[in-house]
């Protein structure tokens, strides 16, 4: 009976090995390199529960990637410290895999996400009433 249990943490440490080979392959698929330097221009995914600088607006409704922000510096080894106004209140350094990099339009000038405004919320349901038609 002593036998069989000291070949029992051998087998399960030969199972976890191969699940956590497994789990590896399945997260290296959508890894790429991160080819981001100093000084290049990049637009971050949020988490939209981050936003508290932005009160009454759904969840739903705001942007999935925000930006253009511009890189000031590499912390560690794929995190990355950007350069972002301060109305946003979140941590600055970012995870290579929540940066995407920015590509200006260059059809159109004028809808440069450079010259974009921050977000502005117009409720369009403050009118006044005209007169009762019916009940």
């Amino acid at each position: 009976m002593a036998k069989g249990c000291e070949h029992q943490p051998d087998t399960a440490k030969s199972y976890l090995d191969k699940t956590a080979k497994k789990l590896k392959k399945f997260a290296d698929r959508k890894r790429r390199p991160t080819g981001y330097r100093v000084g290049d221009i990049v637009m971050v995914k949020f988490n939209p529960r981050q936003f508290k600088a932005l009160p009454g607006i759904h969840l739903n409704l705001i942007r999935k990637y925000e930006g253009p922000f511009k890189i000031v510096s590499k912390v560690g080894k794929i995190s990355y410290k950007l350069d972002m106004p301060s109305y946003l209140k979140i941590y600055l350094v970012f995870h290579a895999s929540m940066l995407n990099p920015y590509h200006e339009d260059k059809d159109d000038p004028s809808r440069s996400q450079l010259s974009r405004a921050p977000i502005t919320i117009t409720a369009s349901h403050d009118r006044e009433i005209e007169a009762i038609i019916d009940y």
